[in-house]
């Protein structure tokens, strides 16, 4: 039986897809499957089983599961399975938040791409992995007063407070989830008194007037009913 560690890489750019691939074949580190979109990383997951899964943030072409909706909705499918997130966009509060969520890994494409097998090795040790920019990035995070009150929250609310933030209603959160909707409605009201807001409208007013974005496909939204 190999003992071989096995993973899925997910990136919306067929160079750095390549270059992923490569990279981690080089270390030993077989690929189950490279693929260009959040929905055909899902697909790829009912039919292989992985033990990690390295994947860019941003992909805009499946703006239904971009972002932080599609890292919820891999970790609801499989709780186990280990994120890496490689991505471009590595500023203290996507990189601050992404960790207080119970993120495993994050590495930016501005480090050394060694870092993806360090990564990617230390996951599936069942330890988590933050590459030296994104060291830098947390240390940022928790320096700076209007963010640490993020750090409040546990792994649950703070993916709910995420979801939040890109606009998402209870209902597509419930759908999203997979929890009842008593508990998404519980989960926010106790993510909004934490954090001192009224209600999703002022922590997203919140979140716009501080620059702050966890939706990366595009630089609004406009919110809907809850």
């Amino acid at each position: 039986m190999s003992n071989k560690i096995r993973g899925a890489v997910v990136d919306d750019h067929p160079i750095v897809l390549c270059g992923l691939r490569k990279a981690l074949e080089d270390e030993g580190i077989e690929v189950l499957g490279a693929v260009n979109s959040p929905s055909e990383l899902l697909t790829l997951l009912t039919n292989a089983a992985c033990d990690v899964v390295i994947a860019d943030y941003s992909m805009p072409g499946d703006k239904a599961l971009d972002g932080w909706r599609f890292i919820a909705s891999v970790s609801s499918e499989h709780p186990k399975l280990p994120i890496l997130v490689y991505s471009e966009f590595d500023d203290p509060f996507l990189v601050g938040t992404l960790a207080q969520r119970g993120l495993a890994g994050f590495v930016s494409k501005h480090d050394d791409m060694h870092e993806v097998s360090s990564a990617v090795r230390a996951l599936v040790a069942e330890s988590r992995f933050m590459s030296s920019i994104a060291r830098s990035a947390l240390d940022q995070f928790s320096a700076l007063r209007q963010w640490r009150r993020f750090n409040m929250l546990s792994r649950r609310q703070m993916e709910v407070a995420g979801l939040m933030l890109c606009g998402m209603s209870v209902c597509e959160t419930t759908r999203l989830l997979h929890r009842r909707i008593n508990t998404i409605i519980a989960q926010r009201s106790e993510v909004c008194k934490r954090l001192g807001f009224s209600g999703q409208s002022e922590m997203v007013r919140f979140a716009i007037g501080h620059g702050l974005w966890l939706e990366r496909s595009h630089a609004s939204f406009e919110l809907r009913p809850a």
